[in-house]
């Protein structure tokens, strides 16, 4: 049953990221299940996991909507993000060893030539790499509960990435300066600079608006 409830999870949230399932579309269980060729017990499930991720709201035992964000609430969700994760750049600046610096620089260089390179593939290219980037901050924190914290936040903003990728890549250059300056202040094993560095790379994302989200993954 695991096996069918991940394989439904992973096709119902992909049509939520594309926007095939728009936000207010309702969730039914018998069409998804007919679609998706299984029963509708894993179907149900899928759909539980969604709503805990925050992506799904339930009404009753039997429907449920696709959730949609306001804009307060996006700006929430980044001033989230940045205090988060500027604890987990404040505790990797004094964890991270020598090989995962490395990781982290040359994911960055790896981001500024798709930002110079400026297409449409680069671009999606470079929201995979900035994904990899702070997930390798996040691993270096070694901070199990704060991973945990982060991952209903990180889900919700893939979603809205998704929905405006259209419009980053005039912030991908930004991007990319944070990026340097972050790993400046891990190699100075510098925690304060490192929270704040990060703090700024956050909210400077939130600051362009709901459909500037170059750092979500």
């Amino acid at each position: 049953m695991t096996v069918a409830v991940n394989k439904v999870y992973g096709a119902l949230l992909g049509r939520i990221q594309r926007g095939e399932l728009a936000s207010g579309a309702f969730l039914v269980e018998s069409d998804l299940a007919r679609a998706l060729g299984v029963s509708r017990t894993p179907v149900r499930e899928a759909i539980r996991r969604l709503a805990a991720d925050g992506l799904v709201l339930t009404e009753g035992h039997r429907r449920a909507v696709v959730r949609e964000f306001s804009e307060d609430q996006v700006q929430e969700l980044y001033e989230l993000r940045a205090r988060l994760e500027s604890y987990a750049a404040t505790r990797a600046a004094t964890r991270l060893d020598p090989s995962a610096l490395q990781t982290l620089r040359a994911l960055a260089g790896e981001m500024e030539a798709c930002a110079a390179a400026g297409t449409g593939t680069d671009t999606a290219r470079f929201a995979d790499l900035n994904d990899r980037f702070h997930q390798a901050i996040l691993d270096g924190a070694r901070a199990e509960h704060l991973a945990a914290a982060l991952r209903p936040v990180l889900q919700i903003q893939l979603l809205l990435l998704q929905r405006y990728r259209h419009t980053i890549h005039e912030h991908l250059e930004r991007s990319c300066w944070h990026h340097r300056e972050l790993i400046r202040a891990f190699e100075l094993r510098d925690p304060e600079l490192a929270g704040r560095q990060m703090e700024l790379h956050m909210l400077s994302a939130r600051s362009a608006g709901p459909a500037s989200t170059e750092d979500d993954r």
